[in-house]
């Protein structure tokens, strides 16, 4: 059971959805089937899956937030933890699935989450950023640098993109700059800088 699982969820996170509610209804995976249900629209069969399992799994009571966002009736708030553990994950799989309305909703929150976990911005703008989506990535990693500047993964993130992306040898080597003084040893950025050479 715990292989048809795993294969499942990597059916599901790969965009592979054909099936993938089925199961996890049948076993009695709930909050996976919620998820299920919210890429094909279901948020209402979404909100009483998760409301099965609110009492036993931070991840559904997270869920019923997260479908708030989505029909844009917010009635409770997230917590630091909720916001730094799935916010990031979610957001990833409504871009995966090309749910771009609810991608929108989820954005148009961004100030309100970052009442609760500051590095919301930083989250967003990192799953912009490993989709390719680089303007609405520099987007969110600004405002992210004007709420929470040190940072250091957020530094790096910037030079990455002004290195790979704009081709801005300058502005990448100050981001850098700012990364290694904020934390000195900082792997990735050493290995960047060195490239700049």
């Amino acid at each position: 059971m715990i292989d048809e699982y795993e294969r499942a969820k990597k059916d599901f996170l790969s965009g592979r959805l054909k099936g993938c509610r089925a199961f996890f209804e049948k076993n009695h995976y709930y909050v996976e089937a919620a998820y299920c249900c919210i890429v094909l629209d279901k948020l209402d069969q979404a909100q009483k899956l998760f409301e099965k399992e609110k009492d036993k799994n931070i991840r559904a009571n997270w869920g019923l937030f997260f479908i708030q966002l989505l029909k844009g009736e917010i009635q409770s708030f997230p917590t630091y933890f909720e916001v730094r553990n799935f916010l990031e994950i979610d957001l990833n799989i409504l871009i995966l699935y090309c749910k771009e309305n609810y991608v929108e909703r989820i954005i148009r929150y961004a100030d309100f989450m970052a009442y609760y976990n500051p590095e919301c911005y930083k989250f967003i703008g990192r799953v912009f950023w490993a989709n390719n989506l680089m303007s609405a990535a520099m987007f969110f990693l600004r405002r992210a640098k004007d709420k929470f500047y040190q940072d250091p993964e957020l530094h790096y993130l910037l030079a990455y993109i002004y290195y790979h992306e704009n081709k801005d040898m300058n502005k990448c080597r100050q981001a850098l700059n700012t990364c290694l003084e904020i934390l000195p040893e900082y792997a990735p950025a050493k290995k960047l800088l060195g490239m700049l050479a």
